[in-house]
């Protein structure tokens, strides 16, 4: 068995949680499991699990050993997929990390299309924070533009550009009325995005004003709802209220005002060899949008 293998090994009994569970898997002895683990850890000159009869614990070198084997594992399959579908139709598992919002209201609404044009892509997608973004550990990362994320470890291309706008429901718009300037936004219940409660700066065009709402939350669906509710204005993208705008239950306030641009960038790992997968989810959704 060479060092890759091992280190598979290694890698699954990190995740199956035992020895006996890894050597049931691999249909080997629990003494083969043992031996081919001791010879890993000699080779690399670090204990990589602390073993007792009843429990393993990882090491502080094992965990940065598992994560990047569990990266490379994951580059690969994905190495064997493309090279054995060269000519064909791209596929294999394709896994997206971005923020919650962006999953559910940017992306889900496409999802259709692309399956229907690229059925042997299966896609994984992860909810993850925007302050841990870009992943290593996946194949594409989607987020609004990162001013310092590693070009020396990850390429960014952007994909779309944005504004955010003011919106309120029908019916906080009947109650309260509509605001016809932008320091007007003060006398209003104001939406914010965020941890704290304080005034927060909303940037409109040239103009900008300072605002303390009702409620503050930093879960966009919050802010969404708490709108639909008549509970006052948000400051959002457009793009991820389409169907709220489609069917009534938010309209647009103050709309000759916008934000300034922002941009949706895709990010990868800088590799040799970029997967047909990931060039065709770039493809398809820098278009799309």
């Amino acid at each position: 068995m060479g060092s890759f293998e091992r280190a598979q090994l290694f890698k699954l009994i990190v995740e199956l949680g035992s020895m006996v569970a890894t050597a049931k898997a691999l249909n080997i002895s629990p003494s083969a499991v043992s031996k081919r683990l001791a010879e890993l850890e000699s080779e690399l000159g670090v204990q990589l699990l602390k073993r007792s009869t009843r429990s393993i614990v990882i090491t502080e070198a094992g965990e940065h050993f598992y994560q990047e084997v569990r990266e490379l594992s994951g580059r690969w399959q994905s190495l064997v997929d493309e090279t054995a579908t060269l000519g064909e139709s791209p596929s294999g598992r394709l896994t997206v990390a971005a923020p919650a919002p962006v999953l559910s209201r940017v992306l889900m609404p496409m999802l259709p299309g692309f399956n229907a044009n690229f059925p042997e892509i299966k896609l994984e997608l992860l909810s993850v924070d925007y302050d841990d973004l870009p992943l290593r550990s996946v194949d594409i990362s989607l987020a609004r533009h990162i001013e310092a994320f590693d070009s020396g470890t990850f390429v960014g291309v952007p994909l779309c550009e944005y504004r955010n706008g003011l919106f309120a429901s029908p019916e906080y718009i009947n109650k309260h009325g509509s605001p016809h300037k932008v320091e007007e936004l003060v006398q209003h219940s104001c939406l914010c995005y965020g941890k704290e409660n304080r005034s927060y700066l909303w940037c409109l065009g040239e103009e900008s004003v300072e605002v303390k709402g009702r409620l503050v939350s930093d879960n966009t669906e919050v802010i969404i709802q708490a709108a639909v509710q008549g509970m006052g204005i948000a400051y959002i993208p457009r793009m991820i209220i389409e169907r709220e705008l489609a069917c009534g239950e938010l309209m647009s306030v103050l709309t000759y005002v916008e934000s300034q641009r922002f941009s949706m960038w895709g990010y990868y790992q800088q590799l040799a060899y970029l997967p047909a997968k990931t060039c065709t989810f770039i493809d398809y959704f820098r278009h799309s949008w």
